[in-house]
């Protein structure tokens, strides 16, 4: 069927991930071009079991800051208190790495008191250096994080002098139905893929090629590392800034 005027003129950007915000995130028009959004959720979460005695201690010697780095964790370790019966002690400080885990944090009855806009990994820990520089006593920080999650903010933490103490909280599983949420007919008619991480793209090269004529976007150094070690050649989102997307189309 040939494509109307309309379509000819929009960007239509497939993206891996829930997306409950593409309204409010993601640029609807770009260089006046419409675009066009399709969020392919291809990875489900499960979350794990953490010891009795680890809760036990966090409750019994707070530490100083609890650091949330995703809207995951903030979820699975509310869900967490609530079923052991406690409360997040107030002698711990909250950190979170971006803004949507701090609202998410709030919804969950949070108060987060550290989070700085500058996104990722590497914007947290310039803002947060800056303000453990001046402690005698560095701080004792618990990580709740994804299995397998990369472990460059601990590591940075840990060589910084703070007492860092992490456990993985949850895991991140491909969906295997990923085939009925996408066809791949709408992949070849996109603009784009963009991958939101090295896992998503495993699950979603699972299931889909990429035609050569469409353009491969990863946010972060290791999507673009994975990406690159599978064949494919992608581009990086500047800052994984969605609303920067056309800085990599136009």
């Amino acid at each position: 069927m040939e494509e109307s005027e309309a379509q000819k003129k929009s960007f239509r950007i497939v993206v891996t991930g829930n997306h409950d915000d593409l309204d409010s995130r993601f640029p609807k028009e770009i260089n006046g071009r419409k675009c066009e959004w399709l969020s392919v959720p291809v990875l489900s979460f499960e979350r794990l079991p953490v010891s009795a005695g680890l809760i036990d201690r966090l409750i019994q010697k707070p530490a100083d800051w609890i650091l949330f780095t995703s809207q995951r964790s903030v979820q699975f370790w509310a869900e967490l208190l609530m079923a052991h019966g406690v409360e997040l002690p107030v002698e711990t400080q909250v950190a979170c790495i971006g803004s949507r885990t701090a609202e998410a944090a709030k919804r969950d009855g949070f108060d987060p008191e550290f989070y700085p806009n500058d996104p990722g990994t590497e914007g947290f820990l310039k803002h947060f250096e800056k303000k453990i520089a001046s402690q005698l006593a560095k701080p004792s920080i618990f990580i709740p994080m994804a299995e397998g999650g990369r472990p460059t903010i601990r590591e940075r933490l840990a060589h910084l002098g703070c007492e860092v103490i992490s456990v993985s909280l949850y895991r991140s599983v491909p969906r295997e139905d990923i085939s009925t949420l996408i066809t791949q007919g709408t992949v070849d008619l996109a603009d784009a893929v963009l991958f939101t991480s090295p896992l998503s793209a495993t699950a979603f090269l699972k299931h889909f090629r990429i035609p050569p004529e469409v353009r491969v976007v990863s946010i972060g150094r290791y999507t673009f590392g994975h990406l690159k070690s599978v064949g494919l050649d992608s581009v990086k989102l500047p800052q994984g800034d969605f609303s920067r997307i056309g800085e990599v189309l136009c």
